[in-house]
């Protein structure tokens, strides 16, 4: 009985200490992975910025990119500003009711 008793509590530590070392290889590929995935939003101009304790560090700091850039552009009607071009006009279009004509491939034009 005493020896079952020893090689069941033995056998619990080998499985512990396995079950350890997975825990650390787990989190080391997160880290890589955590890493990596940073890198590649940085190449695109986005920011990954940590957690502290759970709790966000700012009030829209949720573990959620952030964008870099200033914003440059203004709106003509109104003093809100904009990084990308495709934010503002939607806001101009949705807010003030202008649409911009387009002069593009797909225009179509008048012909007389």
């Amino acid at each position: 009985m005493v020896d079952t008793l020893v090689k069941s509590l033995s056998s619990l530590v080998r499985e512990r200490q396995t079950l350890q070392r997975k825990g650390q290889q787990l989190a080391q590929r997160q880290h890589q992975l955590v890493m990596g995935l940073g890198r590649l939003l940085q190449g695109i101009g986005y920011q990954l910025t940590p957690i502290s304790g759970g709790k966000a560090q700012a009030p829209q700091s949720n573990g959620a990119v952030k964008v870099k850039r200033r914003k440059h552009l203004t709106c003509p009607k109104c003093d809100r500003r904009f990084a990308h071009p495709l934010p503002l006009s939607r806001h101009v279009s949705a807010s003030h009711g202008v649409k911009k004509g387009r002069g593009g491939r797909g225009a179509k034009r008048k012909t007389g």
